[in-house]
């Protein structure tokens, strides 16, 4: 009896030329009897007779196709070329097992490796793709842990680890596991020694910091490291280790006011209105956060003004603290401090008190100062002019304290005078500031009227170009954009 065939590796399934499935034709279990094949032959040929061996014709897939050119005319025009056949074979069926099994579907052998080839034919970035889709199956976050492909990673890490066939689908996996991975340096991956970090979880960064999870959670979210709506688990909330080192190395320095007050010789009001007047800032204006303050910026503004002080005895009359002169005379302490930093309010310091409240400045210099103007100059500067908080809520921007910084900070143009009745200051707008604005700044309210288009249209519009609102010493402080920055935009919405 004579039989024609062809010799054929493991893994190919089907003849194309027929279009049937292979076919095992006996088992033994001695080497000696499986390979006689002219008896098992002879076994065999009364079921070869009968069809006992038919089965339903399936179509070849693009994998098979592959496969039986490459084997028998050395022909392949998809990236697989530049890998090593086996390799290649390899690969494609377990990423296409991974993949199956992310999409919680039954791992047929035919059926991984058609999707296997389909991803992995294409090149390293359509491999990448394949992998992420695995990565992020389940609750659309990534994988914090090393199963996210556990068929891949056994072969690529243990089984053909010593194997240099496999290099190129080593390298690929490794890269993008280091992107998405919090790998802490000196640890290996796929054979490699990671030299640092690239990436950190929340949770990786609590145990590194000490610091809680949900005080780490606000102080990177502010800073841009998570979007506002995150809802990833704490081991999947990854993101740039060496970007945020210096806030991570930060943070367990902070302190709370207490602490804060102490260092710089501040009572409690004192350091309240140095925040309210922006002379001093906290690292964060998490609301939950209890430790936000530097204190290195309170005694840097301490020996600021010490520098400048006059040494006074005990008991000096005639000078009063700079909250003092704040309450009576109702100007800003930012007001007062600017005064002294540029030379129009001299600075007295009181040898028997510490720090920021001993601190004084001259009683008959404030009075007569031109920071106090008379009743009638200010009844004068407020007439024809409008509120600056009734502005800003006319164009949209409700925040507490978010125009006033705005103006305050220099960025648009206001008059601040003291209130006749209520002996308060407040800033007010002629025409012309408020023209100023329009011509800098803009806001969703004051497009929605100038445009006609819808509130969210317009800013899914924004968020689709990368366009934020205008940041404030790297804190949006309201819903106010730059004009120059969305009128390209907006003549694109409009045409």
């Amino acid at each position: 009896m004579a039989m024609a065939g062809d010799w054929l590796c493991s893994g190919v399934d089907v003849c194309l030329r027929h279009r049937h499935p292979l076919m095992p034709l006996w088992e033994c279990s001695r080497p000696v009897n499986r390979d006689d094949a002219g008896a098992r032959l002879a076994e065999i040929l009364p079921n070869l007779l009968a069809g006992n061996f038919d089965s339903d014709l399936i179509e070849p897939s693009a994998c098979d196709v592959w496969l039986d050119r490459r084997l028998s005319q050395g022909e392949d025009k998809t990236w697989l070329e530049t890998q090593p056949l086996f390799a290649a074979m390899t690969c494609c069926a377990l990423l296409g097992k991974e993949l199956l099994r992310a999409q919680e579907l039954e791992t047929d052998d035919r059926a991984a490796k058609a999707k296997g080839f389909d991803a992995a034919s294409r090149g390293p970035e359509a491999i990448t793709c394949a992998l992420d889709r695995i990565l992020q199956a389940g609750d659309g976050g990534y994988f914090g842990s090393k199963q996210a492909f556990p068929m891949l990673l056994e072969a690529l890490g243990r089984l053909y680890c010593s194997d240099d066939s496999f290099d190129g689908f080593r390298h690929i996996v490794r890269r993008h596991l280091l992107r998405i991975w919090p790998v802490e340096a000196g640890d290996e991956v796929l054979g490699q020694t990671v030299p640092e970090r690239r990436l950190h979880s929340l949770a990786s960064a609590s145990r590194e910091t000490g610091v809680g999870k949900s005080v780490l959670n606000g102080f990177l979210t502010e800073a841009g490291a998570f979007p506002p709506d995150e809802t990833r688990a704490d081991a999947r909330k990854t993101f740039d280790a060496k970007r945020y080192r210096p806030l991570l190395e930060e943070i367990p320095t902070l302190v709370g006011p207490i602490a804060m007050r102490k260092a710089m010789g501040a009572t409690l009001v004192e350091l309240k209105s140095l925040e309210a007047d922006g002379v001093l800032a906290p690292r964060t204006k998490v609301a939950t956060i209890k430790y936000p303050w530097r204190v290195s910026d309170g005694l840097h503004l301490l020996e600021d003004l010490e520098r400048k002080a006059i040494l006074l005895e005990a008991g000096t009359p005639g000078w009063e603290t700079i909250q003092h002169v704040h309450k009576r005379v109702s100007l800003s302490v930012g007001q007062i401090i600017a005064a002294i930093r540029d030379g129009r309010l001299r600075v007295g310091k009181r040898a028997e008190t510490f720090g920021y409240h001993g601190l004084v400045v001259n009683v008959a210099e404030v009075d007569q100062s031109e920071l106090l103007r008379p009743r009638e100059q200010k009844m004068a500067a407020m007439e024809g002019k409008v509120n600056a908080t009734a502005f800003a809520r006319s164009i949209g921007v409700r925040e507490k304290g978010a125009f006033q910084a705005l103006i305050e900070s220099g960025h648009t143009p206001a008059m601040e005078v003291l209130h006749p009745v209520t002996k308060r200051s407040q800033w007010r707008m002629s025409g012309a500031d408020i023209a100023a604005f329009h011509d800098k700044f803009t806001t969703p309210t004051v497009l929605v009227k100038e445009t006609g288009l819808h509130r969210n249209t317009i800013l899914a519009a924004f968020a689709a170009h990368g366009i934020e609102a205008f940041r404030l010493n790297g804190v949006a402080i309201a819903p106010i954009y730059l004009l120059k920055e969305v009128a390209p935009v907006l003549n694109t919405l409009m045409s």
